[in-house]
């Protein structure tokens, strides 16, 4: 008989899905991937992961009667890790996109948002619609790898761009006149709206892009994915998901979409 070494090397050249097909629902702890940089949906207050995210996977362990404990990572590696078996869920703020939905299994949205143009107030009057950022010699600033990042790309030779790890350097930058405009989604122009530190900056209402959030799992834990769309719908049929985006987001702009 081949020995446990032998197997397990075997089992490890069969790939990944040989390895980590196990139903992740047998564990009492969920692994969440998240990046913590995505304020107010995902971040990181004296190192405990808070938000609208947090607060989600709180009342799903509440109802699921499974621990859902978060593993902070860079945004760009959470899909490997999930394909990796590092991690079991990925919660934080990722849109639904086709090229995703290729490597993933995408939950039911729970969220729904728009890339918008972010600039300083005093730049009013030079931008006074977001098509306006689409010009040359203007600065646009982007956050590497989200949907944000392919939207700009598509304009890349009639602005400059600059690619930042996360939303907050970005902002930083804005705010320090290196960049003109910031391109990210809705969820970060309510949270400018409401910190004292970004009142220097205003965002150009009418949303760019129309994209649903969602939580992402391997597609080789079917399960897994039941129990959280269950849960989702419970939490949304019983006020608890409005509950939770209104304590993170208490005041949210009406946007309609430019013709």
């Amino acid at each position: 008989m081949p020995s446990l070494r032998s197997l397990l090397l075997a089992c490890c050249l069969l790939g990944s899905t040989s390895v980590f097909a196990a139903d992740a629902l047998l564990n009492p702890v969920i692994r969440v991937g998240t990046a913590a940089d995505y304020p107010p949906l995902t971040s990181q207050v004296g190192g405990q992961v808070v938000g609208i995210e947090a607060d989600l996977a709180a009342a799903i362990s509440q109802r699921s009667g499974h621990r859902l404990e978060f593993k902070v990572l860079p945004w760009s590696s959470l899909i490997m890790a999930l394909q990796q078996g590092d991690i079991d869920v990925i919660m934080s703020g990722m849109s639904i996109t086709p090229e995703r939905a290729a490597q993933v299994a995408f939950s039911a949205p729970y969220f729904s948002v728009g890339q918008m143009a972010i600039i300083r107030v005093a730049d009013l009057g030079r931008f006074s619609s977001p098509v306006q950022i689409l010009q040359p010699k203007v600065r646009v600033g982007y956050v590497a790898d989200t949907t944000g990042a392919a939207y700009v790309k598509k304009f890349a030779g009639m602005t400059s761009l600059r690619a930042f790890a996360s939303v907050e350097p970005a902002l930083d930058a804005l705010l320090q006149g290196e960049i003109d405009c910031v391109v990210h989604d809705s969820v970060t122009t309510w949270m400018i709206d409401k910190e004292r530190r970004y009142s220097s900056l205003i965002s150009l209402r009418n949303p760019l892009t129309s994209e649903a959030l969602a939580w992402a799992v391997s597609k080789e834990q079917p399960a897994l994915l039941q129990m959280l769309d269950s849960n989702l719908a419970a939490l949304r049929a019983d006020g608890s998901l409005e509950r939770i985006e209104s304590k993170w987001l208490p005041v949210r702009a009406t946007v309609e979409k430019a013709n």
